[in-house]
């Protein structure tokens, strides 16, 4: 003769607690981490890409560039050879210089060439341009 057994506990099962992620969709718990670690990624991306320092001597040369320009297009002259500026020297102090040959068309049409010189400044962090000359 076998013994009865007699059970004392509740015959229904207690609903389990889950947590808040559990009561998530799957597919917003899958989607939600993979998503999370991409911004990361790339937010660490950008940070350490723009706390590289760029080349002093890159920097003149296209701040020049763009100082010319801007020059050029101010006294109503379309410019249609730019100097490429290979040459910039660092002339000591946070200071570059260089120079080329422009070529432009002014206001009545007539094609000109003159060669350019431009000096750039590193002032308090940014680099400025400090003069450019036009001689013939």
């Amino acid at each position: 003769m076998e013994p009865e057994t007699h059970e004392t506990g509740p015959t229904t099962a207690e609903p389990q607690q889950r947590g808040w992620f559990m009561r998530l969709p799957l597919w917003l718990r899958i989607a939600g981490p993979a998503v999370l670690v991409i911004l990361l990624v790339g937010g660490i991306t950008a940070v350490v890409v723009s706390s590289q320092r760029r080349d002093p001597v890159d920097v003149a040369r296209s701040v020049c560039l763009s100082g010319v320009s801007s020059d050029l297009a101010a006294h109503d002259r379309d410019s249609l050879e730019m100097p490429l500026f290979r040459d910039v020297k660092d002339v000591g102090d946070g200071s570059y210089r260089t120079q080329g040959v422009v070529r432009f068309t002014d206001s009545d049409g007539e094609e000109r060439s003159v060669t350019v010189r431009c000096i750039a400044r590193l002032e308090n962090g940014a680099m400025r341009v400090a003069s450019i000359r036009f001689s013939p």
